[in-house]
């Protein structure tokens, strides 16, 4: 029973393991922020394609003489195409850059986000 005793707290007391999960740690790591770099990007892209179409719409509803200038606009192309029987297209464009979050990833996540709208006046 005595030797039973000394085995349990020399077990307890002992370090095997620390080198296996110090191992495990460093690819579950970065598998984490592999995953975040995805779920950063894709809603990145669906936040950046909704503020341009807004800024498009915001444009034809407005007009560009009524639009204040905001940090949103900055940066972004307006381009208009007029129509024959009145009115204009009005398509706008901007390049976004999302983050680097992971090591992983050699280049950052750069795109092209376009929205269009009619103005119909």
């Amino acid at each position: 029973m005595a030797k039973f005793g000394l085995k349990l707290i020399s077990a307890t007391k002992s370090e095997t393991g620390t080198v296996e999960s110090a191992l495990v740690l460093i690819p579950t790591v970065l598998l984490f922020l592999s995953v975040l770099q995805i779920a950063a990007s894709v809603l990145g892209r669906g936040i950046a394609v909704n503020t341009i179409q807004g800024e498009v719409s915001r444009e034809a509803l407005l007009g560009s003489s009524n639009l204040s200038p905001s940090t949103d606009s900055m940066g972004t192309d307006f381009g208009r195409i007029t129509l024959p029987g009145g009115g204009a297209i009005i398509i706008g464009s901007k390049k976004i850059a999302i983050t680097k979050l992971t090591p992983l990833i050699i280049s950052q996540d750069k795109f092209l986000a376009n929205g269009i709208a009619i103005d119909e006046n």
